[in-house]
């Protein structure tokens, strides 16, 4: 097969990184790509402002099979749509469906009407109006969390326990960079319990779980701080219950897809479902997205040993000579010592509101080899290149670290050593220290 992936961060680099290792791939184009993930495939020959019809014009003439998108806007913005017009699939769904993640007031109505268990909500549409409603209810539960509607890269919500946190969530909701996200805000009442999410590919081939993984979203250890896009992540989970997977197969996908379905909607694509797991309700869910997350891809890469290009295509209905794939359960594999797997985020000093790339640090080449059995590896999220080709440092997330081992104290170990030594390289950078810390069963 002949792939064209969507995407420059690092969640695409780890995509990259294992489509890379499928016998189905004859060639990998990247697009617009990252200097770090130039080992895995070719940068396609389009500019990287090219619309969507440069895009088709190209994958025509270099006669692309499937598309994959990595990340939401593409899809929020018709992607699928216009490569399926052209009769090329896409593994991610069409603008109709992405509305599940670029707009949450939407995937609020469909999650009520699938009866889908999830916090109690109402939608704003103005400052005053959710300055009031947040304080009723604060007042009423003692929290409330503040989500602009639209995409906001991971930084648009806000759990506030108090009226002074209130007052800075909607500051910066409506006077910052994010008020374009929150022409609609969604007020919801603070649930309780763990936080995981669950990762599923649907379409033609039906469900194929990923299994579940945990992001750490604050930015700063012990879950202080703003929220970020993900500061770390690992997997699997193993304080899940016995059959977490089929109990969110059946309370949340099931509803979902039959109430899309309802809406003459399919999805195609990779389902990312944001959970809060309560001992006493079971999962609950915070958001949808329609995508991998970052830097849950990452792990999912590393502690995931299945073809997800055979699983992208069956998905897409690419059926010759593709087998739908076929896996143990993720509590199976938990069970049999596979390995866990752990990540670390390495951002720029001034992350996650502020674009100054800091101390600039080159990179050696070296670091983002792709060797699919290695214990850690290193993908590229926001890098740059000087004009002599040197990979250097930039701005917000720029790599984020991973390793797997016997167990998550191995794991941390391997990934913490690897940081440790890139900090000595990057003196701008910043991380988590907890990531993976003690992990229960």
């Amino acid at each position: 097969m002949r792939v064209l992936l969507i995407g420059k961060g690092g969640r695409e680099h780890a995509i990259a990184w294992k489509i890379s290792q499928s016998k189905l791939l004859t060639k990998l184009y990247l697009w617009p790509g990252n200097p770090g993930m130039k080992t895995l495939g070719e940068l396609f020959p389009v500019s990287p402002s090219a619309d969507f019809a440069s895009l088709i014009a190209a994958a025509k003439q270099n006669h692309i099979d499937m598309v994959v998108s990595g990340p939401e806007a593409p899809l929020s913005e018709g992607l699928a749509d216009a490569f399926a017009a052209a009769g090329i699939p896409t593994f991610g769904p069409v603008q109709a469906v992405a509305q599940l993640e670029s707009s949450k007031a939407f995937a609020k109505a469909i999650m009520t009407k699938a009866k889908i268990p999830t916090a109690a909500f109402k939608v704003v549409h103005s400052e005053d109006e959710c300055r009031a409603e947040a304080l009723a209810m604060l007042s009423a539960s003692g929290g409330v969390v503040l989500k602009a509607s639209g995409l906001a890269a991971g930084k648009g919500v806000f759990v506030c326990r108090n009226a002074d946190e209130v007052t800075a969530g909607i500051e910066r909701l409506y006077h910052s960079d994010m008020k374009a996200a929150a022409t609609d805000v969604v007020i919801e009442e603070v649930l309780h319990g763990r936080e995981c999410s669950y990762f599923c590919f649907l379409g033609k081939a039906g469900p194929l779980s990923l299994g579940f993984a945990v992001d750490y979203k604050r930015l700063n250890d012990g879950d202080q701080g703003p929220n970020t896009g993900g500061m770390g992540c690992y997997a699997p989970v193993p304080w899940l219950p016995e059959g977490a997977a089929a109990r969110v197969q059946a309370e949340v996908i099931e509803p979902l897809l039959k109430a899309l379905k309802n809406e003459g909607l399919t999805y195609q694509g990779c389902l990312y479902v944001g959970l809060m797991w309560s001992p006493t309700k079971g999962p609950q869910v915070v958001e949808f997205n329609v995508r991998l997350g970052d830097p849950e891809a990452q792990v999912l890469a590393l502690h995931d040993d299945r073809d997800w290009l055979g699983w992208m295509a069956a998905s897409c209905g690419l059926t010759g000579g593709v087998q739908r794939p076929e896996g143990q359960s993720d509590r199976q594999r938990q069970l049999t010592g596979k390995p866990a797997a752990v990540v670390v985020v390495m951002a720029a000093a001034s992350y996650p509101y502020g674009n100054d790339a800091g101390t600039v640090a080159t990179l050696p080449e070296s670091l983002f080899a792709s060797n699919p059995d290695a214990s850690v590896v290193t993908f590229a999220a926001n890098v740059a290149t000087k004009t002599d080709g040197v990979i250097t440092t930039s701005t917000g997330r720029v790599l984020t670290v991973g390793a797997r081992g016997a167990n998550f104290v191995e794991a941390r170990a391997l990934a913490y050593a690897q940081v440790e030594q890139l900090a000595k390289i990057w003196a701008g950078s910043r991380w988590r220290g907890d990531i993976a810390l003690a992990v229960e069963t």
